[in-house]
């Protein structure tokens, strides 16, 4: 990192070290960064963020995404981004999923060393808005607006932790999308099914009324004509 002098606004790299997840995350899943470390650690130029400092710029959502801050190349072999850096808050802490877009072997390399599960730290490039000298020689910055994450190999926030692969907010929605849909799908075929059994019990009750209007051994149709003919035959031979 740049030992330089520094001056309140000036553009500063932040390396955080990020935590390994237990397993394997599945190959279709985003690997998920944290960006800032907790306000009271120090890193190790002797930096501190406070909570909420860092912000993204007005109407994004996202920042260029650098392997090892490759935009201070002096011989600019590196310096285009290899994707986008994705950010969203959760509870006032900023987190990054790295988008690479493919272009080029930089890209593609870094994408398949986060995937394996080589690289395991990003960095951040903010410009200091708002800061303060602390006691251990550093900033304790106050406000900042982030420039560019990268992708780095050597982490210098040790506290830090990268969080195993998760869905990002717009797969969440996407999820409860589908659930609402799935429930809407499913009460109408609860609907569906209750119209049915309700016509299924008025049949059985009318077939009912009718068996028990019409005992078993009650005479079949016509059954009376044949009767009162055999009748006639007799009163005839009673004769």
């Amino acid at each position: 990192m740049d030992r330089r002098p520094r001056t309140k606004r000036s553009t500063r790299a932040l390396t955080l070290k990020l935590f390994e997840p237990t397993a394997p995350a599945p190959a279709n899943a985003l690997p998920v960064f944290r960006l800032v470390d907790p306000p009271e650690e120090y890193d190790r130029d002797g930096d501190r963020m406070a909570a909420g400092a860092l912000r993204l710029p007005v109407g994004e959502v996202d920042v260029p995404l650098f392997w090892d801050h490759s935009h201070k190349d002096p011989s600019a072999k590196n310096r285009l981004p290899v994707g986008r850096a994705r950010i969203w808050f959760e509870g006032g802490e900023p987190l990054m999923s790295p988008v690479f877009d493919g272009v080029g072997e930089l890209s593609q390399l870094c994408a398949e060393k986060v995937q394996a599960g080589t690289l395991r730290a990003c960095s951040i490039g903010y410009l200091t808005l708002s800061a303060r000298p602390n006691s251990r020689g550093g900033e304790d910055v106050q406000e900042a607006e982030l420039l560019e994450v990268s992708i780095t190999g050597i982490p210098a926030k040790r506290s830090a932790q990268r969080l195993k692969s998760m869905a990002t907010p717009e797969e969440v929605q996407q999820a409860f999308d589908q659930m609402a849909k799935d429930v809407a799908e499913t009460k109408a075929k609860v609907v569906e099914l209750l119209a049915l059994v309700t016509k299924l019990a008025s049949t059985a009750d009318e077939t009912k009324s009718a068996d028990e209007e019409t005992p078993e051994d009650a005479p079949a149709e016509g059954e009376d004509a044949v009767t009162k003919y055999f009748r006639g035959l007799v009163t005839k031979t009673g004769k």
